[in-house]
């Protein structure tokens, strides 16, 4: 076992939007639930609000010209609800969560305005962000030299469209990536996402058009994609290169989707659809004897049900600074299942399947807990394949002593059996041991352990920065599976493969 601390300084941009002094505050109904809905009046900010003391000032005022605020049309249709329904607190709730997943706004609220005839109008408040977003970035990260660019813009001219272009070096290693979404492609709810990259071990690109659950109550959502990739891969161990071998495969899939139950705090969705994979290996000349990978051909019907419990929050100072995010405490099962045949064109009958639990509660406002169990798989001929079985624990406590404090404590566990040969269980730098290199431990089961004091400095500067830091402590152990790579036998072995202690060292800083 072995430990690190470190302290990282965290920046993040953004604004509080204040209230104005001199306009009145509106009278919030507490009671809503119930009550008619008469009008939906939408109220955007530019990025920067000359109403707030501070940033009626000449460059935020070019900012707001350059920048063309979200347009009214993107966030109406977001709205799940209309004029003449009754006030739903859940709806309410969802189109404020896909307002904010559109990634376009520092802030959406929807509150419920009491009008003389007893109605209440909604009114939806939306301060857009910056979304057009250099980016630059160099340094040395779990023992790796990067250098990265590029420049990404996440709301084209208001509607909502993203596009980005990135450029990186790491470790002599260079690659070049394009990427488009659109979520409401030529105005209906099909979303379609595109993207190509290469570098100069090989290119990947993807493709996919979907039309998801955009509600709780949504009864219906469909899927397509393609990916192919080509690249070399690496098999590490104790974060040095063991294998290499060249891995090309080609997925594709298709789904739909329906909801079985009308009870809108308990969702329940089935469905079905058509998975293909292909996976090749070729040999290189740092193959090592006996570890280049089999390849593998699937096809065939996939089946699947989802259940989910609706208990949402709203917090801010979790993950992001000031952005509102949203947590599910209710209950979230899923379970997918597949007959890869040979007779529905895979290279021999095979089953596939994965299963996940997810529940959380919450102790105070602020302090919550949520908890995680995966198992995923394949079995042939009565024999398990690539089994995985991951169990995730996340728990965060905000407290205002001596300051304004997020505490976070963190705790997985990764149990693999019959794993491919290119299938590792690694901790490091990349991988939840900051304070070590990439890939520092490989082998088939993990356990780790984070704590972090996440602290926030009042203020901010130039209205465009707030400060936060950030003090953490990390512990992992890697063990071998048991089959993968036996201990004591002619083969390289790691110590932290076979069970033993790996040994001792200095702590290094690290980014989180």
């Amino acid at each position: 076992m072995r430990a690190a601390l470190a302290a990282l300084l965290l920046a993040a941009a953004g604004t509080a939007r204040a209230q104005d002094p001199a306009e009145p505050a509106p009278q919030v109904s507490t009671a809503a639930a119930g009550e008619r809905v008469a009008e939906i009046r939408i109220e955007r900010v530019n990025v920067f609000d000359p109403t707030v003391p501070g940033e009626d000032w000449w460059p935020f005022r070019v900012a707001n010209r350059i920048h063309v605020p979200t347009r009214e049309s993107v966030i109406r249709r977001e709205i799940l609800f209309a004029p003449g329904e009754v006030w739903d607190p859940l709806k309410v709730i969802q189109s404020e969560r896909n307002l904010r997943t559109n990634g376009a706004f520092r802030r959406v609220d929807i509150l419920p305005v009491k009008r003389p005839d007893g109605q209440v109008d909604a009114v939806v408040r939306s301060q857009d962000s910056w979304t057009t977003n250099p980016r630059f970035a160099a340094g040395t990260e779990g023992g790796e030299t990067f250098f990265s660019m590029g420049v990404e813009e996440g709301n084209i001219l208001g509607y909502g469209k993203s596009v980005a272009f990135d450029y990186g070096r790491s470790n002599g290693r260079t690659a070049s990536s394009y990427s488009y979404g659109d979520p409401r492609f030529l105005g209906t709810r099909l979303g379609l996402n595109g993207s190509y990259s290469k570098g100069s071990t090989g290119d990947a690109s993807a493709l996919s058009l979907t039309r998801p659950f955009y509600a709780l109550e949504a009864h219906g959502a469909s899927a397509a994609s393609w990916r192919r990739y080509s690249d070399e891969f690496t098999i590490q161990r104790e974060a040095a290169d063991f294998s290499k071998h060249r891995k090309s495969r080609r997925t594709a899939e298709a789904s739909v989707g329906r909801r079985v139950s009308e009870d809108p705090a308990l969702v329940q969705r089935v469905e079905a659809g058509w998975y293909a994979d292909r996976l090749q290996y070729e040999p290189m000349k740092e193959t090592a004897p006996g570890f280049l990978p089999a390849g593998r051909e699937l096809s065939g019907p996939t089946f699947g049900y989802t259940l989910i419990q609706a208990n949402y929050i709203k917090e801010t100072y979790i993950d992001r600074m000031e952005r509102v995010e949203d947590f599910n405490l209710g209950n979230e099962f899923s379970a997918r299942a597949g007959w890869m045949g040979e007779r529905t064109g895979s290279d021999r009958d095979r089953m596939i399947w994965n299963v996940s639990n997810q529940h959380g509660v919450r102790f105070a406002p602020g302090r919550f807990a949520i908890a995680r169990a995966a198992l995923q798989g394949r079995t042939a001929g009565g024999r398990w394949e690539n089994g995985l079985a991951n169990v995730d624990l996340n728990m965060f406590w905000k407290t205002n002593w001596r300051g304004d404090h997020t505490l976070v404590a963190h705790a997985e566990g990764a149990f693999g059996r019959f794993l491919d040969k290119d299938s590792q269980v690694i901790l490091g730098g990349a991988t939840g041991l900051r304070g070590y290199k990439n890939n520092s431990f490989t082998g088939g089961k993990a356990v780790l352990v984070n704590f972090e004091d996440r602290f926030f400095f009042p203020g901010e500067y130039l209205h465009l920065v707030r400060l936060g830091a950030a003090v953490f402590v990390d512990s992992g152990f890697v063990a071998d599976e048991g089959r993968t790579w036996p201990c004591g036998g002619s083969s390289p072995t790691s110590a932290s493969a076979c069970g033993r202690r790996p040994r001792a060292g200095a702590a290094e800083a690290s980014p989180a």
